[in-house]
């Protein structure tokens, strides 16, 4: 991910938006804004970004509401089915980690496999073994891509995507994670009708689970019975198989499912787990185990906020590390900034020939108004001088305003954006022993270098390393003589046929 020194999280859920702005100080951050509003109807369906121009809408309106800016976001995913795994990589396994693990995906009749978004990060074992393990995530690539595409153009700036569950953890991890020793820690996150269950042991991820609720058929008492069954099955197999004896345990359960009443069955809850601590969360407290906790003000911000936030300003935690931003959209923004790159550099260059011109002109009518008085005064001094100057002047001014067409027909191409790639290209190939001294192209289907060479054995070489380049299709050699001159240069031309 790259990183910055603020950053927008963008928490949606079914039914809610919210944002958190951060501003990174030192290994430290510092809550600037929290905003929230609900999810436009029908902008979500079924845990899916049904309506991007509506959801893209609402959030320019929240951050308008609020005075936020343009900043670097992450946003968390709404994309269903979406795979989450830990794989454990066998000690054969091809120096293609990334290969490796997308042929694992493959096997996941769940998502089309083509079009499947696929990120991943190493984490460590919790075991002596020490044996290589990889958080996997994935989920259809497509839905993604179509819903990043639109909410980009109207301006958000999205730069990663992950899941709420990672978001939620890197916001607490300091608070909750780094400071136990001795404690195998279990997560029950119920995120819009998605819960994951994820276990800490030694501060390490250990252990995953996704699972959907079903909410509709259970009341609260049945889907309470439903979620301590879920952590059962985790607590019994690791209590009494894995982890030592003597370590302590923590449940921490964070529901946004009958929310309102999680507090009172959290007693119930605790008497049945018994020695086991036990910390109930709910989106409006949630907040209290991130380290913006005292910076909060009326308007609690989302806790998943503050972690996809955190993820961009690159603050220390847990290592789960995954975007799954598509890379047709990095590639797109990619191509966004540099043609408004090129357009500035455009603009400016047009502005200093636009006042080039207007110089000379200025200074072409103050000649012409100097001859006209020497001729009216009868002065006999020669007028030559300024009738010359004049020709001079108005030569450059045909020249620059001839250069301006040019400038303005190449910026109208489609090939304007690959001649950084091109020249780049060249720069790279040139040997120390090779002198470019002219670059010509009159269209847009090669390129002519003239320069000289030390030698034939370096020319040679330049042009096989111009034939090797991405963007140059072939490259041939047209003229060399060696100089007359006593420096014993030899000097060239080369064609370079481009890359269509």
């Amino acid at each position: 991910m790259p990183r910055y020194r603020t950053a927008l999280g963008i928490d949606i859920s079914d039914s809610r938006i919210n944002l958190a702005l951060l501003k990174k100080h030192g290994d430290s951050v510092k809550l600037l804004k929290a905003a929230g509003c609900p999810v436009p109807e029908g902008a979500i369906k079924d845990g899916n970004i049904e309506n991007a121009a509506a959801l893209a809408k609402a959030i320019r309106k929240l951050k308008a509401r609020n005075g936020i800016r343009v900043h670097p976001t992450a946003i968390s995913l709404m994309a269903n089915p979406t795979l989450m795994q830990i794989l454990d990589l066998p000690k054969d396994a091809p120096g293609n980690v990334r290969q490796f693990v997308h042929n694992e995906v493959k096997h996941y009749a769940m998502l089309p496999i083509k079009k499947a978004a696929v990120d991943f990060c190493g984490i460590k074992s919790s075991s002596r073994s020490g044996n290589r393990r990889a958080l996997v995530v994935a989920t259809d690539g497509q839905k993604v891509a179509t819903a990043m595409k639109v909410l980009n153009r109207q301006g958000l700036n999205i730069e990663a995507i992950e899941p709420m569950w990672t978001a939620y953890i890197k916001a607490c991890y300091a608070k909750t994670i780094a400071g136990t020793t001795n404690t195998t820690q279990l997560y029950a996150m119920v995120f819009d009708g998605i819960l994951t269950l994820a276990l800490f042991k030694q501060k390490t991820l250990d252990f995953i689970r996704v699972k959907p609720v079903e909410t509709e058929p259970l009341q609260a008492e049945e889907y309470f019975e439903w979620l301590e069954q879920e952590i059962n099955e985790v607590l019994k197999f690791y209590k009494f198989g894995i982890t030592k004896k003597s370590d302590k345990w923590q449940v921490i359960i964070v529901t946004n499912i009958y929310s309102e009443i999680v507090e009172e069955k959290a007693e119930q809850l605790r008497t049945r787990f018994g020695s086991i601590e036990l910390q109930v969360r709910t989106p409006e407290n949630a907040h209290l185990d991130t380290p913006v906790v005292d910076e909060a003000d009326d308007n609690k911000p989302s806790a998943v906020a503050i972690g996809l936030a955190m993820g961009l300003l690159n603050i220390s935690g847990p290592g789960l590390n995954i975007n799954l931003l598509p890379s047709q959209v990095a590639i797109a923004k990619s191509k966004e900034k540099q043609t408004l790159l090129i357009a500035n550099i455009a603009a400016v260059t047009f502005a200093i020939m636009i006042i080039c011109i207007g110089f000379l002109q200025a200074k072409t009518r103050k000649v012409n108004k100097d001859i006209n008085q020497q001729k009216q005064m009868q002065v006999t001094c020669d007028t030559q001088e300024l009738l010359k100057e004049q020709s001079v002047l108005q030569k450059q001014i045909t020249e620059i305003q001839s250069k301006l067409e040019l400038m303005n027909n190449a910026l109208a191409s489609d090939a304007v954006l690959t001649w950084g790639q091109i020249l780049n290209d060249i720069r790279i190939a040139t040997p120390e022993r090779i002198r470019i001294t002219e670059i010509f192209s009159s269209e847009n289907s090669n390129i002519l270098l003239s320069g000289q060479a030390l030698s034939y054995e370096t020319l040679y070489l330049f042009i096989e390393a111009l034939s090797a380049c991405k963007n140059i299709e072939s490259a041939s050699l047209i003229v060399s003589q060696n100089n007359n001159r006593q420096d014993g240069l030899i000097g060239y031309s080369i064609n370079c046929l481009l890359t269509q």
